[in-house]
């Protein structure tokens, strides 16, 4: 309860500095969590577009290349 709220409200001694300092790795590990999430994304949608080339017929590949 208490080391909860602490870190939650800065106490009088701390700089505006260090909450700054804060807000900036807050926002990298956002920003690194989007990336992580964007990454997952593109192998996904990889994956789908591979998938229907992979269920595709050989005769449709013959078809194709004549």
């Amino acid at each position: 309860g208490e080391i909860f709220i602490a870190a939650l409200v800065p106490s009088g001694n701390t700089t505006p500095n260090s909450s700054i300092m804060l807000e900036q790795k807050t926002m990298f590990v956002f920003v690194i969590l989007l990336f992580i999430f964007l990454c997952i994304l593109i192998v996904h949608c990889f994956q789908i577009l591979l998938s229907l080339y992979w269920s595709m017929p050989t005769s449709a590949w013959a078809d194709v290349l004549e």
